[in-house]
């Protein structure tokens, strides 16, 4: 694949040309006599017909500098080694596709090193199981490299998901098991493409490995120049209270002139929030008063209560939502906002549609698009319009379509 890329900037990848590299690496390569060549040869070229399309994106860059060039990319590891990692084992072009992507929404956020007060708040939006925690994690690297120094991931409601996300984030970014202990244990992942970057996990992929009081007593404050902290928690009242109470009594360096509260000004924050849709939306109604400004006696719920006032306690921050399903974001109210949560979770700032690759199986694949011509999808779906109106008739045509298709009846 490395030497067929190097062919890819100058032309057209074939068939022809993969056999050729093949060949060639092969004469290289210990033990090459045992690799199954066809196989090989076949898995080239479905990594080099795959095409994904361009992002759609939406964006507000109000007060926004932009800051993102080749420059400032010039030095970054954890991203190499990240690149490095996907390279391995994945389409290039899908690599390329997401080096792009997160380029643009890390581009979008503001620059860590950024003085004053900034705030950036965008939405992701993906199809089902079609790489959003790849897309993130690259996000968490390249917001690492470019100075972000506290990255908190909200990973659903569940120990076991969030177990999953820590591990995924491990492979990824940490690039070792984090241990009972929060130490750092085996090499994983990204440390076999690179160096040991010795960054900090305050999470471990332990069910119980979550951020707690108990957690907090271990971790006494966070240096400016120290290598970025990671938090993966879950969505869950008692951890981001204790997430809360620990930024606000060992982290915060300041406190705001206008109602006293606890303010962190040195550590750039990125929160990624994945399935953004899901417990992070205030289901409560704000209301506004006759002025048109918003109700800041407003209780919102729970779990975007303390979401919004980790992000309050922040003066430099950015917020990123991922989710399949965005409805509920998108009809936040783009002016809610109480004294103590400061804004809510609208994506102000941007929503980007990644685009899926060409090789992404959904609904619209299964089942087709409605066309002039009709409905056209897999030949493994059959519609039936109605046509069958009692249990006798479905036993009838049953046994005919099981001679080609898994038939599954639901009542």
């Amino acid at each position: 694949q490395t030497l067929l890329m190097e062919d890819r900037e100058k032309g057209t990848v074939t068939p022809a040309l993969i056999a050729e590299q093949v060949d060639v690496a092969a004469t290289v390569v210990p033990k090459a006599g045992e690799v199954d060549r066809k196989a090989v040869v076949a898995e080239l070229i479905r990594r080099f017909s795959l095409w994904i399309g361009k992002d759609s994106t939406l964006a507000d860059n109000s007060d926004h500098k932009a800051w993102l060039n080749a420059a400032r990319k010039k030095d970054w590891r954890y991203w190499q080694r990240y690149q490095s990692m996907l390279e391995n084992k994945m389409s290039v072009t899908a690599v390329d596709a997401l080096n792009d992507s997160t380029d643009r929404i890390l581009g979008l956020l503001e620059d860590p090193g950024r003085d004053g007060r900034w705030d950036r708040r965008g939405l992701v939006v993906g199809h089902v199981q079609s790489g959003k925690t790849g897309n993130y994690t690259g996000l968490v690297c390249k917001a690492a490299d470019a100075g972000y120094k506290i990255i908190i991931v909200l990973a659903g409601m569940h120990n076991n998901l969030r177990s999953q996300t820590q591990m995924r984030l491990e492979e990824g970014f940490l690039g070792y098991e984090t241990t009972d202990d929060r130490g750092a244990g085996k090499a994983i992942g990204v440390a076999h493409f690179g160096d040991d970057l010795k960054t900090n996990s305050a999470t471990t992929r332990a069910d119980n490995g979550d951020f707690s009081k108990v957690a907090a007593k271990r971790f006494h404050g966070i240096s400016p120049e120290e290598r970025p902290w990671l938090f993966v928690v879950k969505k869950q009242k008692t951890v981001l209270t204790a997430l809360l109470n620990w930024l606000q009594t060992r982290v915060a360096d300041a406190t705001d002139i206008d109602d006293g509260r606890k303010l962190i000004t040195k550590l750039p924050l990125l929160m990624i929030d994945d399935e953004a849709d899901n417990a992070s939306v205030d289901t409560g109604e704000q209301l506004f008063n006759e002025d048109g400004t918003p109700d800041e006696e407003h209780q919102p719920k729970t779990i975007n209560s303390l979401i919004r006032q980790v992000l309050h306690t922040f003066t430099r921050k950015a917020y990123v939502g991922y989710t399949a399903t965005p409805f509920a974001n998108i009809f936040i109210h783009r002016r809610n906002e109480t004294k103590e949560e400061g804004p809510d979770l609208f994506p102000k700032a941007f929503i980007i549609n990644l685009a899926a690759p060409s090789n992404y199986v959904g609904p619209a694949r299964m089942f087709g698009k409605m066309t002039k011509e009709g409905r056209k999808g897999a030949p493994v779906v059959v519609l039936l319009h109605g046509s069958i109106v009692n249990l006798h008739e479905w036993d009838l045509v049953a046994p005919r379509l099981a001679k080609t298709y898994r038939v599954v009846r639901f009542d």
